[in-house]
C-alpha cells in the first residue's frame, strides 16, 4: 500500500538485520546495547534477560532513531519483543531517517506505528497495551487508528485491531487531516463494509473538515461511478444508511457539481494541488472526485515528496 511501509525479509535464509547489512555496532556505541542487539538478532532470550536484569538501557537511541526494540522487531519472533516491552522499552520513538532501507521505513515511523501496520497480529496484540499515546503518527502524519485502517489485513482484523486499541484508550473519533475513521476507509479500497461498522461503533457521520466543509457523505459520493467490481451492494447499503442519518444525497450531488461548475480554472489548479498534496502525505490514492488528470500530478507530487524526504535523509545524525 502506497504511503506506508511493510517490513518484509529480503532473505529467508537469514535475519532481517543481516539481509538489510545492519551491524549494531554502526547504530549504538554503548558496548552493552551492542550487545543486547546482538542477543536480540541471536533471538537468545536467556542472555537478553541478563543484560536487561543487570541495567542495559532498554530506551537507547541509535544513530536514525533505531533502538533496542525496533531492532526486535523483524524475522516474527514477538518472544523478544515482548521482553523488551515488559522491561519497559518505550514503542513510540521515531525513526528520524529511512534506516538505509528505503523500501521498508520512512521518517517518523516508529515501533507502535509499523506494529499497527503489520501483517502479523502478534506483534500488533504485543505492542497495544504500551501504547500511552494513541494520537501517536506514523511516517505520513496519520494517527494510530488510521493507520490500522490502511494496513494490509482483512476488514476483520482491522475491526479487532480498533476495539483491542480502544480498550486500551483509543477514541473511536480520531481524525486526521482528511477526517474520521469512516473518511479513510472510504479512501482505502472502498471499504463500505468497514464503514458501516464504524459508523454502528459511534463515528460521527456528520463531521466536516474546518477548512473546506468536505464530508463522509461527499467522499463517498466521489465514488459513485468508479466503485470497485462486486462492491455495489455494500455502497448501496451504505448510502441507505447515510439516509436514515438524515443526509440529503441528492442535494449534496447538487452542491458538488455546483461547487465545481463556479470554480475558475486557477482555483481549480489550486485546490487539486492542495488536495493531492494532502493525499499523498495520508499515503492515500487520488480522490476520484479530482477527475482523471489529477493521477499523473499525483504521481508527481509523490516523487517530489520522496525527494525531499531522501534529503532530509542524507542530513549528518548528530
Amino acid at each position: 500500500m502506497d504511503g506506508m511501509p511493510t517490513v518484509k525479509h529480503p532473505d529467508s535464509k537469514r535475519t532481517f538485520h543481516e539481509a538489510v547489512g545492519w551491524k549494531a555496532e554502526d547504530f549504538f556505541t554503548d558496548p552493552q546495547v551492542v550487545e543486547l542487539c546482538r542477543a536480540i538478532e541471536a533471538n537468545d532470550l536467556e542472555r537478553m534477560k541478563q543484560l536487561l536484569d543487570g541495567g542495559v538501557d532498554v530506551n537507547a537511541i541509535g544513530t536514525g532513531g533505531m533502538t533496542p526494540l525496533l531492532w526486535s522487531f523483524f524475522d516474527n519472533n514477538v518472544e523478544r519483543f515482548e521482553l523488551l516491552l515488559d522491561h519497559g522499552a518505550d514503542p513510540s520513538v521515531k525513526i528520524t531517517t529511512n534506516l538505509g532501507v528505503s523500501q521498508a521505513f520512512a521518517v517518523g515511523d516508529s515501533a507502535a506505528t509499523l506494529a499497527a501496520h503489520s501483517y502479523y497480529s502478534s506483534l500488533y496484540d504485543a505492542v497495544v497495551g504500551h501504547v500511552k499515546d494513541f494520537n501517536i503518527t506514523g511516517a505520513y502524519g496519520q494517527p494510530f487508528l488510521h493507520i490500522i485502517i490502511r494496513a494490509p489485513i482483512s476488514q476483520e482484523e482491522k475491526r479487532r485491531r480498533i476495539l483491542l486499541a480502544i480498550e486500551h484508550g483509543a477514541d473511536i473519533q480520531q481524525k486526521d487531516s482528511l477526517g474520521t475513521l469512516a473518511t479513510t476507509a472510504v479512501g482505502n479500497g472502498q471499504q463500505w463494509e468497514l464503514v458501516l461498522w464504524l459508523l454502528d461503533q459511534g463515528v460521527d457521520s456528520s463531521y466536516c473538515r474546518p477548512l473546506d466543509h468536505y464530508c463522509l457523505v461527499h467522499h463517498v459520493l466521489s465514488h459513485e461511478d468508479r466503485l470497485t467490481p462486486g462492491r455495489e451492494q455494500a455502497y448501496v447499503n451504505l448510502l441507505e444508511r447515510l439516509r436514515q442519518e438524515g443526509h440529503d444525497l441528492d442535494t449534496i450531488r447538487k452542491q458538488r457539481e455546483t461547487f465545481v461548475g463556479l470554480m475558475t480554472n486557477r482555483e481549480k489548479d489550486l485546490y487539486i494541488k492542495s488536495r493531492i498534496a494532502e493525499q499523498v502525505r495520508s499515503g492515500l490514492r487520488p480522490d476520484p472526485e479530482l477527475g482523471e488528470e489529477a493521477s499523473e500530478a499525483w504521481y508527481a507530487e509523490r516523487r517530489r515528496q520522496r525527494m525531499v524526504g531522501q534529503s532530509d535523509d542524507s542530513a549528518p545524525i548528530e
